[in-house]
């Protein structure tokens, strides 16, 4: 990759600037003891010398962190080790080397928080560079085992926010349940046997959502069919909201079904099956069962839609219920608020994908060949910011219009461009979601456009109203990822998006919607607003050129 940036976006990136001070005025910094070059380093990663040129996403960070293991002293030498595994392990998870499923272990280890917190403490006692409050805690993750049996993983914003997820946190809520394929009636943890040639059925009630569908994996974590919201079909007395305006004051209910077996030549309505790999031809062993649901018209907060979770009923091969568990209204009052004390510190640590003019990506799993259990409804766009080029972050592009459930409008308003996209901001160390919204939460000028500025509380523009423009949290980290979710994936405009923010050929009429992103400061855009900013960005290009 090749970085770019002026001399003034450099100036400009206070913290950086803060570290070099500090080396330069102790005598770490000029001796060869183990802190001088851990934060000399550092501050190479920093400024984006690590030459990463042709690696994955993954593997460049595995890069970043295996380099400053080299020169890790011994009191944070186990903690680097445990940091840098856990991103080695992904990165051979992307590139093949690993089962992705074997590497979830050590993503997921409570321990790993903490690792990171002692890193941090070490960087602001010997490197005098700390981002935010510097608190971290390791926590074990919540399961919703003796409340809702049939579901007993929940990814809500209270439970779900933290390494390595990169949740949307703007109304989105996940449940899972888990299937050994076995004819032996044995599964580890809270998973559940289905013999061969069994399944499983749900029922549950349509959500108050923007946005649901069932997701399972197979045991590559791999996407399976996909049984979304506006393809199930209702049961009788019900109706579809995804389809029609549904009848107020009345439940409306669905039944799904996962079959463990080959797909037929006629297959069943409201059924995927999940006997086979993705590539339909290997057996397959394992189902990560996937609830998503997504802009809940309760707001962003913990909840399921305004419904109980559907109930799940297994079946052995010859048609014998195995389990059966009733709908479970996880958020009923009086059942304790499941949500997690996990915190990941912020650590100053640069992104290496972080580029003027800024890297884009339209994968949904960082380029890997498992879809790690991404959404397979869902199109990914991502860029990624850099203090180091601006203390603000600019986007700008025509908007999509979507239906506004939330203020009332059904899912089948006409003349709606998409269903739904969603915007986040992330760090790639704590894997949080910063902040999160919903296309209709911002601003659009007369002509159309948003303009979104990414940057922290400290540099908001103060005439973001004037502007038309639309503020987001990038936290207090050194640089960040801005991430676009857009539903459904096989929309024409949509498909044009992702291969325009790539450079590749697009029609003259999609242009105007494709994300714009440059780098710029508070000062320029409060002067001029986003013109201003485009025209300093080029100008500073055309200089470091």
């Amino acid at each position: 990759m090749t970085r770019n940036g002026s001399a003034d976006g450099r100036a400009r990136w206070m913290l950086l600037t803060a570290l070099a001070a500090n080396l330069a005025c102790t005598p770490q910094a000029t001796s060869p003891d183990e802190h001088a070059a851990f934060c000399e380093t550092l501050v190479s990663v920093n400024t984006g010398a690590i030459d990463t040129t042709g690696l994955k996403e993954l593997a460049g960070h595995a890069l970043v962190l295996g380099t400053l293991l080299e020169v890790a002293p011994d009191e944070i030498h186990d903690d680097m080790t445990q940091f840098h595994s856990a991103f080695q392990s992904w990165a051979e998870a992307i590139s093949g080397e690993r089962e992705m499923l074997d590497t979830f272990g050590e993503l997921t280890d409570p321990s790993l928080p903490s690792a990171q917190g002692r890193i941090g403490d070490y960087i602001a006692e010997h490197c005098g560079l700390r981002l935010g409050d510097g608190e971290y805690k390791s926590a074990p993750r919540p399961t919703a085992q003796d409340i809702c049996p049939g579901w007993p993983r929940i990814g809500s914003p209270l439970t779900f926010n933290n390494f390595p997820n990169l949740p949307d946190i703007s109304g989105a809520n996940y449940f899972a349940n888990e299937y050994f394929i076995s004819g032996l009636g044995l599964s580890p943890g809270n998973s559940f046997a289905v013999e061969r040639g069994g399944w499983v059925v749900l029922r549950g009630q349509y959500p108050r959502a923007r946005y649901f569908a069932y997701h399972p994996n197979d045991m590559d974590l791999n996407n399976l069919q996909t049984l979304r919201d506006v393809d199930l079909d209702p049961d009788e007395g019900s109706q579809n909201p995804w389809r029609e305006e549904p009848a107020p004051g009345k439940k409306h209910y669905y039944t799904a079904k996962l079959v463990f077996d080959a797909p037929p030549a006629n297959p069943e309505p409201n059924t995927s099956y999940v006997g086979l790999r993705k590539d339909g031809e290997t057996e397959n062993r394992y189902v990560n069962n996937m609830l998503r649901l997504y802009a809940s018209d309760l707001g962003d907060g913990a909840n399921s839609g305004g419904v109980p979770l559907p109930e799940v009923t297994i079946h052995d091969a010859d048609g014998e219920v195995t389990h059966h568990f009733e709908e479970c209204d996880l958020y009923a009052p009086g059942h304790p608020v499941l949500k997690t004390e996990m915190k990941f510190p912020a650590l100053p640590i640069a992104d290496h994908r972080a580029t003027n003019p800024p890297y884009w990506s339209s994968s949904s799993n960082f380029e890997a060949p498992s879809d790690t259990m991404a959404n397979a409804d869902v199109q990914y766009l991502a860029t990624v910011y850099s203090r180091r080029f601006g203390d603000i972050f600019a986007v700008r592009a025509k908007f999509l219009t979507a239906p506004n459930t939330r203020e009332g409008e059904p899912h089948s308003a006409p003349g709606k461009d998409v269903r739904l996209y969603t915007l986040c901001t992330y760090n790639i160390w704590a894997g949080s979601a910063i902040d999160c919204m919903l296309e209709n939460e911002m601003r659009v000028d007369d002509e159309g456009y948003y303009t979104l500025i990414v940057s922290d509380a400290e540099h908001r523009p103060g005439n973001l109203e004037a502007e038309g423009a639309t503020w987001i949290d990038a936290g207090p980290y050194l640089d960040g990822q801005l991430s676009w979710r857009l539903l459904y994936r096989e929309v024409p405009i949509i498909q044009q998006l992702a291969r325009g923010v790539l450079g590749q050929a697009i029609s003259k009429e999609a242009r105007p919607y494709v994300p714009v992103a440059i780098p710029c400061t508070r000062a320029i855009f409060e002067r001029g607003g986003w013109q201003a900013c485009e025209e300093a960005n080029e100008a500073a290009l055309a200089a470091a050129n």
